[in-house]
């Protein structure tokens, strides 16, 4: 009896302590359920910071602004950021995947779980466009941890374009309470629901533009939809998707704390030469807004010119400081490049003649990243336009447009922008005259013929400097340019590397997850993992067919044309400016001849 008695007193003691059990290890001061705002705050920030990077801190463009020839920072053109696929699969989709766990069946929260949706086509993208296959269906997925398949590019487009579209339907703009109280791409105004579905729009247009290719009656399809319905279309500047920062501690502007913040310590970021020499070519003004001139005159470029004079009909060999100059990738010379041979390389310069990437875009903690503008808004019209795919205006209106919006994002005056609007190349219906030869003379820059690449050139000069992936994507997608080739590449075997296709998986997804990885393989053709390492064109399916050239058997030869007559094709005209610049000590006369 004593026994049943204990045995009935423990049972209510320990029953009254485990009816709550759920809540013995609560802390009451910690939240349980984090918010939409928050879960969106740091998917977008850490995109920002992905996307934004020099690739110091695991973002993409140490080898983005080089392989887009955007900005030159010294890297071997290999898209092999092996943190692209941590960053978004850990670190940003996960969270967009607990988000709709949370609150994708509250009706309360429908408009920001849409909103979570938009962010995801967003991230898959960039994962499609670096990658070619990828996991989507069985992604981020606690059923399958063993095997993960990946899924073809097709596919992932098709899914990418269907959550966009899904997504911007089902926003009601008229559930105002139901919105991101803390939004970092659009604020908390009145038609952040509204920029939401136009961002979304205007996504899934770009996207149906780049895999028109591959994908041709689906894409179309997207791409007449949203050009049907204009109004929900990014139209002007404050509809521009960016990533805020702020000048606050860790949630500085990336490119500040890398350049700015922190000691740097290699070689600064400089102009490319390839996008010199199209600057020189189109008469771009935006090369002073893109990259800073040489500061210190001395130590620029002293380049050698035949000048007239309007005194007289004797030709003049003169030497003055030009202020900007474009590095090349590498030094190295190819083998057969043999015509140059004991001839003075103009590359073999101080690494101070060559222009430097634009303070202003450094040193503020503040400046946002743009994910997609309304520049580039303008530009993607004048495409689908001009492939006859919808438009309430002409795509030479559109063109324009994009071009001023450009112009006016870097404060350019309307007289300097109309100006380069005239230039042959430039000007809608025209072609280029007089374009130029790189340093080398072994590929030019005119454009293809018809007005369609204008408009790719000007999306292209419009990515700088926070789209270096788009840039890139633009350039497999339409080879609008020529760009010259890495000599000294990273993959073993290749004494040139061309732009490479794609990025390489990382190592890790063959050791945790080898059976997706074989299925990746299988989807693009790859019969071997070494080719991840030694081959780096593997195309993917929205490409435009390219052969690489032969590089090594081009007739090399330096080339000054490019840069010579800077400030004119007169002794007065070079006096002038030496004497508007401050340069006259440096410009010197060489010989004087009939």
């Amino acid at each position: 009896m004593k026994k049943i008695l204990i045995a009935f007193v423990l049972l209510i003691v320990f029953g009254a302590c485990t009816k709550n059990f759920e809540k013995l290890n609560t802390d009451p001061t910690q939240f349980t359920k984090v918010s939409p705002e928050a879960l969106m705050e740091t998917v977008i920030k850490r995109t920002g910071e992905m996307v934004g990077s020099n690739g110091l801190n695991d973002g993409i463009n140490v080898n983005m602004w080089q392989i887009a020839n955007l900005v030159e920072p010294g890297a071997r053109y290999a898209a092999n950021d092996q943190n692209i696929w941590r960053n978004s699969y850990v670190g940003i989709l996960e969270n967009l995947v607990q988000l709709n766990g949370l609150y994708g069946s509250d009706t309360a929260f429908a408009n920001r779980v849409q909103i979570a949706k938009i962010w995801q086509a967003y991230i898959y993208s960039i994962l499609v466009g670096y990658f070619g296959p990828i996991p989507v269906d069985q992604a981020n997925n606690p059923d399958y941890l063993n095997t993960i398949k990946f899924q073809d590019e097709d596919t992932v487009y098709t899914k990418i374009l269907t959550m966009l579209k899904t997504a911007s339907d089902k926003i009601d703009v008229n559930k105002t309470k139901d919105k991101l109280t803390y939004d970092v791409l659009y604020g908390n105004g009145a038609n952040q629901l509204l920029n939401w579905k136009k961002f979304a729009n205007t996504l899934r247009l770009r996207i149906a533009l780049r895999c028109r290719r591959n994908l041709t009656a689906l894409a179309e399809t997207h791409i007449r939809e949203v050009m049907g319905n204009e109004s929900l279309l990014i139209a002007n500047e404050t509809e521009t998707a960016k990533v805020v920062f702020e000048n606050v501690n860790n949630n500085e502007n990336p490119y500040y704390r890398v350049f700015t913040k922190n000691p740097y310590t290699l070689t600064f970021p400089k102009l490319p030469e390839m996008l010199f020499t199209y600057f020189r070519t189109y008469k771009d003004p935006r090369i002073d807004y893109y990259f800073d001139s040489v500061k210190t005159i001395a130590n620029r470029y002293i380049l050698t010119d035949t000048l007239t004079s309007t005194g007289d009909d004797s030709l003049r060999i003169v030497t003055y400081p030009i202020p900007h100059y474009g590095l090349v990738k590498s030094s190295t010379k190819l083998p057969g490049w043999t015509a140059i041979a004991g001839q003075t390389d103009p590359m073999a310069q101080n690494v101070n003649v060559f222009s430097n990437l634009a303070s202003a875009i450094v040193t503020n903690p503040a400046r946002p990243i743009i994910v997609l503008s309304y520049a580039e808004a303008q530009f993607l019209k004048a495409e689908a336009a001009q492939l006859g795919l919808g438009g309430a205006q002409s795509p030479q209106t559109y063109y324009n447009m994009g071009i001023d919006a450009n112009f006016a994002f870097w404060g350019i005056s309307a007289s300097v922008r109309d100006a380069y609007k005239n230039v042959d190349g430039v000007k809608w219906g025209t072609t280029p005259v007089n374009t130029f030869k790189n340093y080398i003379n072994i590929c030019g820059t005119d454009l293809p013929a018809g007005d369609i690449y204008k408009i790719y050139f000007q999306s292209y000069l419009n990515c700088f400097p926070d789209q270096p992936f788009d840039a890139w994507c633009l350039q497999r997608q339409t080879r609008v340019l020529q760009l010259s080739p890495h000599t000294n590449p990273g993959f073993s075997g290749l004494i040139f590397q061309d732009v490479p296709d794609r990025g390489q998986y990382t190592p890790s997804i063959l050791a945790q997850n080898p059976g997706g990885y074989q299925s990746a393989l299988d989807l693009l053709g790859i019969n071997n993992t070494n080719i991840e390492t030694t081959n780096p064109y593997v195309k993917l399916k929205f490409e435009v067919p390219y052969t690489i050239p032969d590089w090594n058997a081009r007739p090399a030869a330096y080339n000054y044309a490019y840069i010579q007559k800077w400030y004119g094709t007169t002794i007065q005209q070079l006096n002038a400016a030496a004497a508007a610049g401050g340069f006259t000590n440096l410009v010197k006369i060489t010989k004087t001849y009939k």
